[in-house]
């Protein structure tokens, strides 16, 4: 087992176990320093002997898929399996960096959105970037921050931990708001219409406005976006992760953000152990701003540091690296749900343009040496700029240097150098003779792919790893740390990438990478991951499902439900878009995020600080309120607070004299009718739904209070008479009255998080221990009614398999290793024994107040969950109007080859045959 301990203060870990012993903290230059001490050779062994041992339901996501969705693809495959098309989905690509970031992202998306994939692709990024996203006629969404501000920050801090003087600057807490701001941003990028620009949600449900309504069917994402697994947990859809540097944990190389000091510890299991460390530094600084976000804006529950790190790996979430196999060979420990595609270009050669006087530059003497370090912000650029001449006149050498987001280059540059604007490197590179750059992950690729030998001048992040890979390929000489550079280093380094020795290994290097094409084996690499046909809707497979029938696993998409709907052969109170309390629409990907602590030790750990880490945030929230309060104006709080509850109650209008049923005998045909339904309707109407209220009779009153459960109170003209009188105590008491309400729901959540933190450790602790693979799995808790069926079950099932797992785990063992077998076995099930019938002790009073915890919080899922029912229903109405006879006829006609309409699925009643059941 493994006991990581979080201190007080930020940027400091240990970790522990009965192997090893590491430490990382954060050193004066930013960078994580990891110190390991190895106490057992077979720790490299274990880490391997664990990963195989893994029970059969942590497995690649595209190898096990959840039992409702195989059960779908079994039952109706005669169905889906004659349909080899891709149902077209709509795709959000969450991106946070710089340009260097975003732009290999580009050609993958131009290529998602074209045939044969046909999807509807938005690529959700830093506004500063719409007009290049824009360009490339692609959707753009923003999700706010400034990369140029983050960059500034990240020369300070060239690791992943801030240094000192960065907490002495309050730089800290400005970028954990701009983390806040990117989270809720990408999730804004997964439900909202519009470019998310200025910051709120634009109207969706008007006609001229119907085609750009938008809910995520698939999330692509770089790993800094940190909303990715948290956004595909709430909706329910697949994930895939794209990234330029490595993420996935390997014993091939360290984490490239890490400075690893291993003394006698192996070197694999040094390597593999840094991108733990460097997961946990990371939780440690975000865990708290990761968890608000999962708590307050996507009703989820909170994750422990203790087992939140390393999410992606842990649940085996498909990932593509966009660089060459020639630069860096896969890892013999990674996966097939990992690929290694290529680099991605983006071709712009043959549109540019360049202007007289860079071709009068380039054609007056031998191809310059390019200089340049794209999105960079330095501190001082002039002292930058004089060094960068003196090292090009040094090695004698011409040189075109980029001005870059750094401002270099001065007014008037020496002779033999030329100052660039914004010019594609692919037409750029090919008239240099080398390049020296930063070491981003974008102009690597470019550079190497046109055989020019690169010097690397590393800042940050993943620079410095970028550098060491040139180098030991034989692309370039060993990188120079920006910091350490001079006008002697870089002039030496230019000279040495220019020898015929390197520049001949950089040329067999790049006749292999020209024939890689990255960018479309990355889109195909997101395609095999997803398993499309449980997506596909069961009537028109050729479109993807977005509700279910209920009390059966039948699928519909938007045609084919409102189709049958208009037909009378099912009612809108049947359909669904959740699953229990994970609403949202059919669960195409059910996220197994939380299977909760790994022994009971850790599970007591994370009990007792998370009360701490809630108490303590409740504490600091009410104290940073009371002192805004205090210390700012009244009048700009006052009319913000106005303004946030008058948007508020504008989101929900008064619509008292509408009806809002499709079920009954008026009108004939509910969907026709609907057409002509006001926005307004339909919005009332998903509030029915979501709140589970919809009448079953036409013209049936409606109490507009139901609908705010929930949501804070309306605020009246006499609230603000009230505030504007008393002024500074009434909102010190508004502040107060929050402070205690929060207070106190954190007390009556201590026993729940008590007993439910220590029965997930004892459930999980066989199989982290000892490697036992019969182990099941916890099913989901999503409201009173399955906690108590998840607590009889673990309860049985515990008790079960401890008693007999003393005499079926020696037998299995010996069965299978012999004598060594037979041992392990004994140690498996005295083990088992106790561990397990511990976990049906603590199960019946764990999972049943965690149903009941989750049942109280329902309500505050409804205004979301209205939302996106809203969207949904007017895309289904939008189909239904632009749909051809022809394709509503063939809805009909498959409803009735598979029998449903005599099935009982239909109005008529439910169906009771094995392959339409589904739970409820």
């Amino acid at each position: 087992m493994t006991e990581a301990t979080l201190r007080p203060n930020l940027g400091r870990i240990n970790t522990t176990s009965h192997n090893f012993r590491a430490d990382a903290e954060v050193t004066t230059d930013g960078r994580a320093k990891i110190n390991l001490h190895n106490f057992s050779a077979r720790a490299s062994k274990l880490i391997a002997k664990r990963l195989d041992e893994r029970p059969a339901w942590k497995l690649p996501i595209g190898e096990h898929l959840t039992a409702n969705n195989k059960n779908y693809e079994t039952d109706f495959q005669s169905v889906l399996g004659k349909y080899s098309g891709i149902p077209r989905i709509n795709i959000a690509i969450f991106i946070v960096g710089s340009r260097g970031d975003v732009q290999p992202f580009i050609p993958i998306a131009q290529l998602l959105s074209q045939p044969p994939y046909n999807h509807r692709v938005r690529i959700c990024t830093h506004p500063v970037f719409k007009p290049f996203v824009e360009e490339n006629e692609l959707e753009f969404f923003s999700i706010g921050g400034d990369p140029a501000t983050l960059m500034a920050y990240m020369v300070k801090n060239p690791g992943l931990m801030p240094g000192i003087e960065s907490f002495k600057a309050g730089d800290i807490g400005k970028r954990r708001a701009d983390i806040s701001e990117i989270l809720h941003g990408c999730w804004r990028g997964c439900i909202e219409s519009g470019d998310g620009m200025g910051g709120q949600a634009k109207p969706g449900l008007s006609a001229e406005d119907t085609d750009n309504l938008f809910v995520a069917e698939a999330i692509i994402a770089n790993p800094p976006s940190y909303a990715h697994i948290h956004c595909a947990e709430k909706l329910g859809i697949p994930l895939h992760m794209m990234f330029t540097m490595p993420w996935s944990p390997t014993q091939s190389f360290p984490h490239p953000l890490a400075s690893i000091d291993r003394h006698d510890t192996d070197a694999n299991f040094a390597n593999y152990i840094s991108y733990t460390m460097m997961e946990l530094l990371a939780w440690q600084g975000l865990g708290d701003v990761i968890n608000r976000f999962r708590i307050r804006t996507l009703r989820l529950d909170p994750i422990s540091p203790l087992w939140g790190h390393l999410l992606l790996s842990r649940m085996k979430v498909p990932f593509t690296y966009a660089w060459s196999s020639t630069l860096i060979h896969k890892p013999q420990d990674w996966q097939s749900h990992i690929n290694i595609t290529g680099f991605s270009f983006l071709k712009q050669a043959s549109s540019y343009q360049p202007d007289d006087d860079l071709i009068e530059f380039l054609k007056a003497g031998p191809p310059p040496v390019y200089i340049g370090f794209g999105s960079i912000v330095v501190d001082d650029p002039n002292h930058l700029t004089n060094l960068i001449f003196g090292a090009v006149k040094r090695a004698g050498v011409r040189a075109l240097v980029s001005k870059g987001w750094g401002g270099l280059g001065g007014e008037k540059p020496p002779e033999g150098i030329f100052l660039l604007g914004n010019v594609p490197h692919d037409w750029l590179f090919q008239h240099v003779s080398a390049v020296v750059h930063h070491g981003g992950a974008g102009t690597t690729a470019i550079g190497i792919s046109m055989g020019k030998p690169t010097v690397v001048v590393p800042f940050f992040g993943d620079q410095p790893f970028w550098g060491m890979m040139i180098s030991k390929a034989g692309a370039g000489p060993e990188p120079i740390a920006f910091k350490k550079m001079t006008e002697e280093s870089l002039g030496n380094s230019i000279m040495t990438a220019l020898t015929l020795e390197i520049q001949e290994g950089v040329r067999k290097m790049s006749e292999k990478i020209v024939t890689e094409q990255g960018d479309v084996e990355a889109a195909k690499s997101f395609q095999q991951a997803v398993n499309w046909d449980s997506m596909r809707c069961l009537l028109s497979p050729d479109r993807v499902a977005v509700w279910r029938i209920k009390k059966t696993n039948i699928r519909l998409s938007h045609l084919a439900s409102s189709v049958l709907i208009d037909e009378g052969l099912i009612g809108v109170s049947q359909l669904k878009l959740q699953r229990t309390d994970n609403w949202h629409r059919v669960r195409h990907r059910d996220w197994y995020i939380d299977e909760g602590a790994t022994d009971p030790l850790t599970g007591a750990m994370a009990f007792a600080s998370g009360v701490a880490t809630k108490t303590l945030s409740i504490v600091f929230d009410y104290k940073r309120n009371i002192s805004t309060t205090i210390h700012k104006q009244h009048a700009a709080t006052h009319d913000k607070g106005k303004d946030s509850e008058r948007s508020s109650s504008e989101a929900l209008p008064v619509l008292r004299k509408y009806s809002v049923s499709w079920d009954g005998p008026v009108p004939v045909n509910p969907v026709q009718a609907a057409l002509s339904y006001p926005p307004e309707r339909l919005e009332l109407l998903a509030q029915r739904i979501a709140s589970k209220s919809v009448p079953y009779q036409t013209g049936q009153p409606i109490r507009q209070r139901s609908f705010r459960a929930g949501r804070l109170p309306t605020r009246t003209p006499q609230n603000d008479a009230r505030e504007e009188e008393h002024g500074l105590v009434y909102e010190t008491a508004h502040d107060t009255s929050n402070f205690v309400t929060e207070i106190t729901r954190t007390g009556l959540k201590v026993p729940v998080s008590f007993f439910y933190n220590l029965a997930n450790g004892f459930h999980n602790a066989p199989s982290f221990y000892f490697g036992d693979e019969t182990v099941r799995r916890r099913d989901n808790i999503t409201g009173l009614g399955s906690g108590v069926k998840v607590a009889g079950k673990e309860f049985a099932f515990g008790l079960y398999d401890g008693i007999t797992g003393v005499v079926t785990q020696p037998y299995n063992g010996a069965v299978r290793d012999g004598t060594i077998g037979f041992v392990t076995g004994v140690g498996k099930g005295a083990g088992g024994l106790v561990f397990k019938t511990c976990a049906a002790a603590f199960s019946l009073p764990a999972y049943t107040l965690k149903g009941l915890e989750k049942q109280f919080q329902k309500r505050h899922d409804r205004p979301l969950k209205a939302k996106i029912l809203a969207i949904r229903l007017k895309q289904s109405l939008t189909e239904f109007e632009r749909a051809s006879h022809a394709d509503k006829d063939e809805v009909i006609e498959r409803w009735r080859t598979l029998g449903l309409d005599k099935s009982g699925v239909g109005l008529t009643g439910m169906g009771s045959r094995q392959s339409m059941k589904y739970g409820n």
